[in-house]
C-alpha cells in the first residue's frame, strides 16, 4: 500500500507528464498541487481525476493527511 506522500508524489508526476504533453516544463519536484496558475492547476485536477480512477485512490484526501 502507497503512503499519501507517495500518492502525491504519483499524482504530480501524472500532472507533469500531461504539462509535458502540452510543451511545457516544470522543474522536478515542482508542487502542482499548490500551483495558482489557472493550466498548472488544471493539469492537478486531471492527475487527480486519473489517478483517483485507475487506483481508487482519493489524492485529495492524502493531502488532507499530509497537511494534519
Amino acid at each position: 500500500m502507497k503512503t499519501p506522500e507517495e500518492i502525491i508524489n504519483g499524482a504530480n508526476a501524472l500532472a507533469r507528464k500531461f504539462y509535458a504533453s502540452m510543451g511545457y516544463e516544470v522543474p522536478e519536484g515542482y508542487r502542482f498541487d499548490l500551483a495558482h496558475h489557472p493550466q498548472e492547476a488544471g493539469m492537478w485536477n486531471m492527475a487527480v481525476m486519473a489517478y483517483d480512477h485507475i487506483e481508487g485512490t482519493d489524492v485529495e484526501d492524502c493531502l488532507n493527511l499530509i497537511d494534519d
